[in-house]
């Protein structure tokens, strides 16, 4: 059979009928929902009209969100307006950048020529100080060269004893031309001393070996008259071997004080002040020696 006869065969069919008492059991099975007196009975929490807070609440929330918002663009605006105050700020110091750096180039300059004036006047001040002490050295060096001509002058008179002299004369002649040298080396010792001060604070050196630059030679150190010592060095020098004795050292014993005894002769009594002078030491002159505070002065 196919679908056509199927059909038809269908259409064909007798009509059912329904049972008995169908109708009424539906409907008795239909229960449709009473009506309850109460209207609150039976409502959730979201049927019932919502309060106060909960109708406000979004627009609550929306207004603190705007609230915030404009917070936040008011900070960013103050913000803004310091950095844009900066900007200018820093745009206006640039500007004066080149002549702050040209200034400073010239300060610094002026800096540069200020000390070089400084330097230039400390110098002047010791051109004028060497050149005194040139001029004072040129007179000192004079005087060492009239005491050595001096010297060969005495040492031609003892050379040859004048006929019809005793041997009494020609030893007082002799005594007296080594008393004579013997001033001669004081005084060239006495040159030395102040020589070695001039580039030692105006201070004299505690011994005589210190001075063996200014000395001529250690051969004045040793007095003609004196048997006890043989100066043949320097060695002997820096032993002590010598004739002249230094008498005051430290303080007090410098040029600003004159009168000072810085050295002397025990054979002849000879004496050597601080201003490089030398006194003959008759009994006179040693009647005048006084000790001050440890210190042996020369008071006529």
């Amino acid at each position: 059979m196919n679908d056509e006869q199927i059909e038809k065969l269908l259409r064909k069919a007798p009509t059912s009928k329904a049972p008995a008492g169908l109708g009424e059991k539906l409907k008795a099975d239909i229960r449709l929902p009473q009506t309850n007196a109460n209207p609150n009975v039976g409502r959730t929490a979201w049927s019932s009209p919502p309060s106060w807070p909960r109708r406000w609440l979004p627009a609550l929330s929306f207004a603190a969100i705007l609230l915030t918002c404009l917070v936040a663009f008011g900070v960013q605006g103050t913000l803004l307006t310091e950095l844009k105050q900066r900007n200018a700020d820093l745009r206006a110091k640039t500007q004066n950048l080149d002549s702050l750096r040209q200034t400073n180039a010239d300060l610094q300059q002026l800096r540069n020529e200020n000390q070089e004036l400084e330097r230039l006047r400390k110098d002047n001040v010791e051109l004028h100080k060497l050149q005194g002490e040139v001029t004072q050295l040129g007179a000192q060096l004079q005087g060492i060269q009239n005491l050595r001509a001096e010297n060969q002058q005495l040492k031609a008179r003892n050379t040859a004893v004048p006929a019809g002299v005793t041997d009494d004369q020609s030893d007082a002649q002799k005594a007296d031309a080594e008393s004579i040298q013997c001033v001669n080396n004081m005084k060239q010792i006495g040159l030395a001393f102040r020589i070695w001060a001039n580039d030692n604070n105006d201070l004299y050196p505690k011994d005589f070996i210190s001075m063996t630059n200014e000395l001529a030679t250690w051969k004045i150190l040793q007095c003609p008259s004196d048997k006890s010592h043989n100066v043949s060095s320097w060695a002997d020098v820096a032993a002590g071997n010598i004739s002249y004795r230094r008498v005051s050292s430290g303080p007090g014993a410098d040029e600003s004080h004159p009168n000072v005894v810085l050295f002397e002769c025990p054979v002849h009594g000879h004496i050597g002040l601080c201003d490089g002078s030398v006194q003959s030491g008759v009994p006179a002159v040693r009647e005048h020696l006084k000790v001050i505070d440890g210190v042996t002065v020369y008071a006529p």
